[in-house]
């Protein structure tokens, strides 16, 4: 309860320190409502917040009489220990898709990587059904999305 405090405390110190780097940002020279500097306010502003949440939140929770939060679970109930063979093949994965993202283009590496995460979490079979579809779909939509819409460009790679 003392550490969530000081980490509370970290956070909103940390919240306050961004808001003001925030507020340090150059002003366009055109007057616009929306300035460079509007979201990271709003980052700045959800760290205090969340970090006032954190330090207070045992006050909260007496003020409001909320129900102690559960006990920690002892080692039995806690389940297989992680798969860590997943874990470094899912980061595998997106170092490749880093690497072949300009390569390959944002259609094609991006189904790759979905393809090669659906493998590496062993999706079941009958889900295969659904992914296959987003897989080949959503990087297109996205695709048309970012670079017909946004009008951001995105690599077109091999397929372009």
């Amino acid at each position: 309860m003392f550490w969530d405090r000081v980490a509370g405390l970290a956070v909103v110190a940390l919240g306050v320190a961004y808001w003001r780097a925030a507020s340090a940002l150059p002003r366009p020279l055109l007057q616009q409502d929306v300035g460079p500097e509007v979201f990271p306010h709003l980052i700045a502003g959800a760290l205090v917040g969340l970090g006032v949440l954190l330090a207070g939140g045992p006050l909260l929770r007496r003020a409001v009489r909320w129900p102690a939060a559960r006990p920690r679970p002892s080692e039995a109930e806690l389940g297989p220990p992680p798969d860590v063979a997943a874990i470094v093949l899912v980061f595998a994965g997106l170092v490749g898709y880093t690497l072949a993202y300009e390569r390959l283009g944002f259609i094609l590496a991006s189904a790759l990587f979905m393809a090669f995460e659906i493998v590496v979490l062993e999706v079941e079979r009958a889900r295969w059904l659904w992914a296959v579809p987003v897989v080949v779909l959503l990087p297109v939509l996205l695709y048309l999305l970012f670079d017909t819409l946004l009008g951001v460009s995105l690599p077109a790679g091999l397929l372009g």
